[in-house]
């Protein structure tokens, strides 16, 4: 039985699976300038999906090692 993990990352790859298939059907339509500017978009839109990702990792990370350090003494005059 597949875990609720593995279903979104089936559905995950099946939708990126779908959005290739649709864009290689519009870029073989289209004229050759036309599917060289498609391609550097979408290489854009990849590219800024990586650094939210690595902004999520970051974030994560940076939790992680707040919660390893723990309580912190604080003098009281």
């Amino acid at each position: 039985m597949s875990s609720k993990k593995d279903k979104i990352i089936e559905l995950v790859n099946s939708l990126f699976d779908i959005e290739r298939k649709v864009v290689d059907l519009v870029l073989d339509a289209v004229p050759g300038d036309v599917r060289v500017h498609a391609q550097a978009a979408r290489k854009e839109q990849l590219l800024a999906l990586r650094a939210l990702l690595d902004s999520s990792i970051k974030r994560i990370e940076d939790g992680e090692k707040k919660a390893k350090k723990g309580p912190k003494k604080v003098e009281v005059e």
